[in-house]
């Protein structure tokens, strides 16, 4: 009788898998989201010589992890004024040349209490924005102020440019941040029609450097009429324009004109193409005319443009 083969069964020995976490990060950003997620990757490892005695690995010791430091928020830059009154109030300011107005501001009642920004508000030519005061409300943690331009005419800028650009920052930095206690890097512009040029021609040049903030430009601007104090303002300042389709073509054509000029100043001060798409934006959009851009009136299309477009100025 015939024997049978013993069958020698192998063994094997089955690798052990590791398997690396999958992590995944979302970039908000004011318009898009990016969702970035790191790859998986499969690494073994194994003995297959049945006849080797293999020895189990050790465990990995306990690893004690300290806890993250806390990392203490920056100081707030505020100005330490004191005495400003709460309330919606209009007072005079003369300014250190004897050029003199007035000035709208509605402070709100824990001002006392709390550091607040700024929302500097420059009206169009006749001064109706001054009389409607568009920004009264303390949106964002800013204190709603509207100055009222100091001539007879009610008119920012032109030749009077530079002066009214001296008057506009002694006002903030003389009266308002001595008043109250005002975050220092949160003083932030509009400007409306003949206020718009005046922000883009004069101000801006002249004292955007003082403050690391934005500007929101309303139906209007012009070229700087003066070199800039300090070119490295605009590598910082963020500043959007909104005009409508339905805008006299003069203004359309000086605001291109600001915008080309602005981009070439940006291009001397270093910013590259991307970071002055940032930093500078227009949005030419709706059927109405001068101001109209609720497609009804100046004065409500101006408030509808501060109530729904001043956010976009702001830090994210």
């Amino acid at each position: 009788m015939k024997k049978r083969p013993l069958l020698l069964l192998s063994l094997m020995l089955i690798p052990a898998c590791s398997m690396q976490p999958t992590y995944h990060a979302e970039r908000k950003e004011r318009t898009t989201s990016e969702n970035v997620a790191a790859g998986t990757e499969t690494n073994s490892s194994g003995n297959e010589d049945a006849g080797e005695n293999v020895t189990p690995p050790s465990p990995a010791p306990d690893v004690k992890t300290s806890p993250a430091p806390n990392v203490a928020s920056p100081a707030v830059r505020s100005s330490q004024g004191s005495g400003g009154a709460s309330g919606m109030l209009e007072l005079p300011f003369t300014d250190s040349t004897g050029l003199a107005s007035t000035y709208k501001i509605n402070a709100p009642a824990d001002i006392g209490q709390k550091v607040y920004g700024l929302h500097i508000h420059l009206h169009g030519d006749g001064g109706g924005g001054y009389r409607d005061f568009p920004n009264k409300d303390a949106r964002y943690d800013l204190i709603g102020v509207t100055v009222k331009a100091p001539n007879t005419n009610l008119q920012w800028g032109r030749t009077q440019g530079r002066a009214h650009a001296l008057y506009v920052n002694e006002l903030i930095q003389k009266e308002l941040i001595k008043k109250y206690n005002v975050n220092l890097d949160r003083i932030y512009f509009s400007g409306v029609s003949g206020g718009a040029y005046f922000l883009m021609g004069s101000f801006l040049p002249e004292f955007g450097q003082v403050y690391n903030s934005a500007a929101l430009v309303l139906c209007g601007s012009e070229p700087p009429r003066v070199a800039f104090a300090d070119p490295k303002m605009l590598t910082k300042f963020r500043i959007h324009i909104e005009v409508t389709a339905g805008e006299r073509q003069e203004i359309l054509s000086s605001v291109q004109s600001t915008v080309t000029a602005y981009k070439n100043a940006m291009t001397a001060a270093g910013l590259a193409a991307d970071q002055q798409a940032k930093l500078q934006t227009l949005n030419i959009q709706g059927p109405g005319g001068h101001c109209e851009f609720d497609g009804v009136s100046y004065t409500t299309g101006i408030q509808q443009a501060i109530d729904t477009k001043f956010k976009m100025v702001l830090p994210l």
